[in-house]
Formats: C-alpha cells, sequence, structure tokens
C-alpha cells in the first residue's frame, strides 16, 4: 500500500475511535447522574425507615409545624432540627462513581429489603425519595498530612438497578432507634433572651428579673457571674431519660415550677411531679417547650440543675 492509502486508513481508524469515545461518553452520562434525589424539603410530610430485617420500622409524620415519631404503636415528639438535617443530607447525595450496574451485585453492598436501609420520603401519598442505604466502607489516610480518612456508603434508588458510592456514613443518620429522633430538650433558646425566672417553691418562691442588665431578686442586687454560669446551663437543656406509659395528672400538684420567659421565645414552663409509687422514677420532670414528654428528673441530676433556691445567687 502507498502512502496515500495509509493516510485514508488511518484517517477512517481515526474517526471510528473518535466517534466510539463520543457514544461511550454519551453513555456514561446517562447512566450515572448528578444527583440521586431532588425535591422541595419543605413539602415533605412523612419518612419512613424500613431498616435491616429484625429491626423496628419508624416512620416520622409533620403534623402542622411540628414532628411527630412513631413505632410499634407508640408515638412522640420528634426533633424538628433532626428531622430537617435527615433531609437535607438526603438532598446533598452526590455520586462519587459507579460501584455496580447488575442486581446480582445488591446483595453485596446491602442495598437489598433483607440487609439494606430503606429510606422514603412522601408529601402526602405522592413519593418524593426512595432509596436504600447499605454497606459502608472507611479507608484509611492515604499519608500523613491527610487528618482524616474516607468514609464511603453505597446506595441505590429504589427503582434503578445502578449502585453508587457516596460520601458519609448514612447509617449513622437512618439505621437508629425511635429514642433517637425524639424531642429531648425541655428549654431551648439563648441566654441572651431570657429576662425573668420564677422559682414556684411550697415555702420559698421568688422571682428573678433583668432590669437594666442588672439582675434583681426581689430588690436584692444578683451575683452576675452565678446568674449568667446558671443561664448557660439551662438555656439549652436536654435529656434522653424518658419516662413513658404514665400520666402526671394522676399524680396531683406539682411539687416544684419554673417559668422561664423572655424575648422571642413563648415562656416555657417546667415542673416537677413526685411519684411515690416508683423508687426509680420517683422524681417526673415536665415541660410546655416538649408538651407530652416526661423525664427522670434524678438522673443526670437534672432536678438540682433546674431548681435551685435563691441564696445561689445573692453575693
Amino acid at each position: 500500500m502507498n502512502f496515500k492509502s495509509l493516510a485514508i486508513v488511518f484517517v477512517l481508524l481515526l474517526a471510528i475511535v473518535i466517534v466510539l469515545k463520543i457514544y461511550e461518553s454519551k453513555k456514561g452520562d446517562r447512566s450515572f447522574r448528578k444527583e440521586l434525589v431532588n425535591f422541595d424539603k419543605t413539602q415533605a410530610t412523612a419518612i419512613t425507615i424500613i431498616p435491616k430485617a429484625g429491626k423496628e420500622q419508624i416512620k416520622l409524620t409533620k403534623k402542622a409545624d411540628n414532628w411527630k415519631v412513631s413505632s410499634k404503636g407508640k408515638s412522640f415528639n420528634a426533633d424538628k432540627t433532626m428531622v430537617d438535617n435527615m433531609l437535607e443530607e438526603l438532598l446533598k447525595l452526590k455520586p462519587k462513581r459507579v460501584a455496580a450496574t447488575t442486581k446480582d451485585k445488591w446483595k453485596e453492598f446491602e442495598v437489598i429489603d433483607s440487609v439494606g436501609t430503606r429510606v422514603l420520603v412522601n408529601q402526602d401519598k405522592k413519593a418524593l425519595a426512595d432509596i436504600y442505604i447499605g454497606k459502608f466502607s472507611y479507608k484509611q489516610p492515604k499519608n500523613q498530612y491527610q487528618r482524616q480518612g474516607t468514609m464511603i456508603s453505597y446506595v441505590r434508588l429504589n427503582n434503578d438497578k445502578i449502585v453508587y458510592a457516596v460520601d458519609g456514613f448514612l447509617s449513622m443518620t437512618y439505621n437508629r432507634d425511635i429514642n433517637s429522633y425524639r424531642n429531648k430538650y425541655l428549654v431551648k433558646t439563648k441566654k441572651q433572651d431570657i429576662n425573668k425566672l420564677s422559682f414556684i417553691y411550697p415555702d420559698s418562691s421568688f422571682t428573678m428579673l433583668k432590669q437594666n442588665n442588672k439582675w434583681m431578686i426581689d430588690g436584692l442586687l444578683a451575683d452576675s457571674a452565678t446568674v449568667a454560669k446558671y443561664l448557660s446551663s439551662i438555656a439549652v437543656t436536654s435529656n434522653q431519660n424518658f419516662v413513658d406509659d404514665i400520666d402526671v395528672n394522676t399524680l396531683g400538684k406539682e411539687q416544684y415550677s419554673l417559668i422561664i420567659e423572655g424575648d422571642n421565645f413563648v415562656p416555657f414552663n417546667i415542673k416537677l411531679y413526685n411519684n411515690l409509687l416508683d423508687s426509680v422514677n420517683n422524681k417526673l420532670i415536665t415541660s410546655t417547650y416538649n408538651n407530652g414528654t416526661v423525664f427522670n428528673g434524678t438522673k443526670s441530676d437534672l432536678v438540682n440543675k433546674l431548681f435551685v433556691g435563691k441564696s445561689k445567687f445573692l453575693k
């Protein structure tokens, strides 16, 4: 073959290679998603978490502006901030790579019902997201200059065969018990917004009021450092020692009460009840911030943290 013939063959082969590359590129673009889910999180009204076999199914339901978490016939107040973070985490999922493209690999990556966790997000009856969260892997830092290793989770959309690798440890968020999703707060505000506290005790009630940036107790100047320390300790008060299946209304009048008032929030009324019928849960605490939830006041020293005497604040 002469030079002209070789050149023609070379051009034809080059054209074929270019066409194949373009085809493969477009094919890859079609199969490799840039995002896994896309919805307006404010429209979500329900999240159903179907965990690995043997664990309890959990459902979060939005009612008005509040969320409830339920499982096995029991329903509790849910942590709205946690729910918002869960939805945000789904929306941030970005595929790093394709891990598998065939159904026979689903079990290996734990993206099927028996070994994976399925998460469904709905707006009433409309499905917004339906995704399986599977296997987790961790890679150590490659060198001493890399502070953290790489955390990878494997996921699959319910209507898709492809398994994707994404950043993060998703099982930590979506594979928990019901108490993890509950509202754990008795008080949640900013300490600088608090300007009045009313301690209502059987024989030693007192009121602490902020006037001209100074705290006063029944006309006496309170110790500013002690007050600041107390406000810092109670402004965000949470507890996980729930006491369920008990009606505090059957216990009679509360023993102590603490009313917290201020700017930018509805006043909180925290009450302490004596439960003489139970030696373990003998001190029960409720809060209007978290209506319907009862806490064990003895554990974590919750009683002594909230209900203090006048002498604590006076010099």
